[in-house]
């Protein structure tokens, strides 16, 4: 028999869900055809499916091309334009969010383009899928042929069920643009700095009994969001760093002192020493006592 279980989201998780849908579309524009957007309460996030054009934002041109998308946070004036060569096709989604949204913050960081890991077509039918809400032709996105459907849809919800579907299909895209993105958007300066100084701090403070969450808590950050930084930077998650610290020092202290097992292992952060010892174990395949043996 199964027990009772209540599953809670910490509090950065559901900050990540509170964002919603304002409205959606799909448009394939004209040779030079411009938008020019003043402020609204919403952000906007545009997928170049093909083609091209250019962003002006915050007095700055930004050519744009498929497979990438672009932030226009809530707020913000300016225009975007297709190519007179090889205009583009794009999708969109209105949301509204908190600027502080750490969605926002860990796709874009503090950039306004991005490069995409998910396939443009992907990309489409997820967007279509939110638009079969409201349009009952595009239900089989599974089939979905775009000759047979006109080139501009938009909508912006307007009854409360259909609220809900589409926001849920819309988080359902983010979660998906998360979990693609990871191994290709390249960590800001401000990043990077983040994931060096909890390396640093874990290189000099390995002897303690520190925890993930410890570094997290020290540089006042979700202990997530660090590991995130950090395994993209150094390939290894910082659980994975702090553990090889350890068991490098480890190594060195049983082929070069007669400590006990028992005082090596607090010299680098283990309370137990039988904890000491397992986790040497399967670093290596076999004990501490059975590496200072071989290396004596």
């Amino acid at each position: 028999m199964l027990g009772s279980k209540d599953i809670f989201l910490d509090r950065a998780k559901r900050e990540l869900s509170v964002m919603q849908m304002n409205h959606c579309g799909i448009q394939e524009c004209e040779k030079g055809h411009m938008w020019q957007f003043q402020a609204r309460p919403y952000h906007l996030l545009h997928f170049v499916l093909h083609g091209e054009g250019s962003l002006k934002i915050s007095g700055r041109m930004l050519n744009v091309h498929a497979g990438q998308a672009f932030f226009i946070p809530a707020g913000m004036e300016g225009k975007y334009i297709a190519s007179l060569q090889n205009p583009w096709k794009y999708a969109w989604i209105g949301f509204y969010a908190d600027n502080g949204n750490k969605f926002i913050d860990l796709l874009f960081g503090k950039n306004e383009i991005l490069d995409l890991a998910l396939p443009a077509k992907e990309l489409e039918k997820e967007i279509l899928s939110i638009l079969s809400v409201m349009d009952k032709r595009l239900q089989d996105v599974a089939i979905y042929q775009e000759e047979d459907f006109p080139g501009e849809q938009f909508f912006s919800i307007r009854n409360f069920s259909a609220s809900l579907e589409a926001n849920s299909r819309m988080l359902h895209l983010f979660a998906r643009l998360l979990e693609t993105q990871g191994d290709i958007k390249k960590l800001t300066k401000e990043e990077k700095n983040l994931a060096k100084d909890a390396k640093n701090y874990m290189d000099r403070m390995y002897s303690r009994d520190i925890r993930i969450q410890d570094v997290a808590g020290i540089l006042h950050v979700h202990p997530n969001y660090l590991s995130t930084l950090f395994r993209r930077e150094y390939d290894q998650s910082p659980r994975e760093y702090l553990r090889k610290v350890r068991m490098n020092q480890a190594k060195l202290l049983l082929a070069t002192t007669e400590y006990s097992i028992s005082d090596i292992s607090s010299d680098v952060g283990y309370t137990n020493p039988f904890q000491f010892s397992k986790v040497f174990k399967s670093c290596y395949g076999i004990s501490p006592t059975e590496y200072r043996n071989m290396r004596q």
